[in-house]
């Protein structure tokens, strides 16, 4: 549990640099496909020495079965430094695959 504030980003904020505090936390809000299609937000990299994931998870869009929604991933920082977040939306069954869309983000955090 964070005890710092929360940024909430989402798609628009792609490729932006944000910075935040030792204890803020980020989370990322980033549409989600319905799951039959098999695509899923999938992190690929990020410092552990500058932040730690916390919880991810789906909020669907309406009670339909298979909606898609958004997919919330939560961080928080842990230490100063600066730590690039990159996670793509893909089909992991299918590794041969481009993924369908990619999402970084830059985060600076300060003491």
């Amino acid at each position: 549990m964070t005890t710092g504030n929360t940024m909430l980003l989402n798609e628009s904020d792609a490729n932006k640099t944000v910075e935040l505090h030792i204890n803020d936390e980020l989370d990322l809000m980033l549409p989600a496909n319905p799951p039959a299609t098999g695509y899923v937000w999938e992190l690929i990299s990020f410092d552990t020495t500058v932040l730690v994931q916390d919880d991810t998870c789906l909020i669907a869009s309406d009670k339909a079965i298979g909606a898609g929604g958004i997919s919330i991933i939560k961080f928080h920082t842990i230490a100063t430094g600066q730590s690039e977040v990159k996670l793509i939306c893909h089909k992991p069954v299918e590794p041969d695959t481009p993924p369908l869309k990619t999402f970084a983000v830059t985060v600076i955090s300060k003491q």
